[in-house]
């Protein structure tokens, strides 16, 4: 059986966010870090333009939960506590989401 959650999510037209913004995908580790989380607990991606970028966190069983937001370069530039906001928050969202797919898991 095809895996479509994930399939469609890898299909999306962001690129990693590691190769987009290295300083922002420094900013999620770091946050995933302290709540003893990995990077590969999450698909980081992100897309550009003239006035920012858009941040997409995939998460949870198959990628089935999105998180985004869009920064102004110069929130990026002046590293704006708007930022580590959103991937504080985030993080929490993915630890949480982490811990109900595994009780779900030993349910089954």
């Amino acid at each position: 059986m095809k895996n479509e959650t994930y399939t469609l999510a890898a299909m999306l037209p962001d690129k990693p966010l590691q190769s987009v913004e290295p300083r922002l995908y420094r900013l999620l580790v770091q946050e995933l870090e302290m709540l003893h989380l990995h990077p590969y607990d999450v698909k980081a991606g992100g897309r550009t333009d003239d006035h920012g970028i858009t941040v997409y966190l995939r998460f949870g069983e198959e990628l089935g939960q999105v998180t985004s937001r869009k920064f102004s370069w110069a929130l990026v530039e002046d590293g704006d506590e708007e930022v580590l906001t959103f991937f504080k928050q985030s993080a929490e969202k993915i630890k949480k989401s982490m811990i109900a797919d595994y009780f779900k898991m030993m349910k089954s």
